[in-house]
């Protein structure tokens, strides 16, 4: 893809996400917490593992903590594939399990990420399967501090229930401020919209404060 045309299609993707929240009807607030490492494997091939602590209303899911591992070995310069797994846990003991596979691709301060996730939960019919496409654009401000810009379509493939409603796919809009303390913490800061459409029913928007502590090993 030349670099004209992925440009323009990032951009449209980001600029799409950010607007299309403006017509979602029903709100809420949540925080979203992450503690995630970084380490090097072996040469060219990395280990990323990221715990999350999510406070949510009980009518969006209640409380939910998460832990999962991504592992990529870059084939090329600018491509990445690889894969990992993770475990949700829910207030109230509902599990989900979610092993996934993805490709990442870099060109200049632009980066795309596709990823397969199967999920797996407590009484569900089957397996649901979820396809992510994000989009990010990153600006640094000097040596130690860089913004980051993305946008993220979420589309269900395959829904956990059979024969029920529609699934629901999903768009996010996020900004993350982050700053390198040294040479192996950062922490990080932002926002991210939740827009969820949903079909005879009002449109849901969920606004999303981050805060991130990153530590490379």
């Amino acid at each position: 893809m030349r670099w004209g045309v992925f440009k323009q299609s990032a951009c449209g993707l980001v600029i799409g996400v950010i607007a299309a929240p403006t017509l979602a009807q029903e709100e809420d607030t949540q925080l979203w917490v992450y503690a995630v490492g970084k380490t090097e494997l072996r040469k060219n091939t990395s280990l990323t593992v990221d715990f999350t602590q999510r406070w949510r209303e009980e009518r969006r899911g209640d409380e939910q903590h998460t832990a999962r591992f991504t592992v990529l070995h870059e084939v090329t310069q600018g491509v990445r594939l690889g894969g990992g797994g993770g475990a949700f846990e829910t207030e109230g003991g509902r599990t989900e399990l979610r092993p996934h596979q993805e490709i990442d691709l870099k060109l200049g301060r632009f980066s795309a990420r596709t990823r397969l996730e199967q999920r797996f939960f407590d009484g569900a019919d089957r397996m649901e399967v979820r396809v992510r496409q994000l989009v990010r654009y990153t600006q640094p401000f000097g040596r130690d501090l860089k913004l980051a810009v993305d946008g993220e379509y979420l589309g269900i493939a395959q829904p956990r229930e059979r024969g029920g409603d529609r699934p629901r796919d999903q768009w996010r809009a996020r900004a993350i401020l982050s700053a390198k303390v040294n040479e192996r913490l950062s922490l990080g800061g932002g926002y991210m919209a939740i827009y969820t459409p949903r079909e005879g029913r009002r449109d849901r928007l969920n606004h999303v404060p981050e805060a991130y502590i990153t530590l490379a090993f």
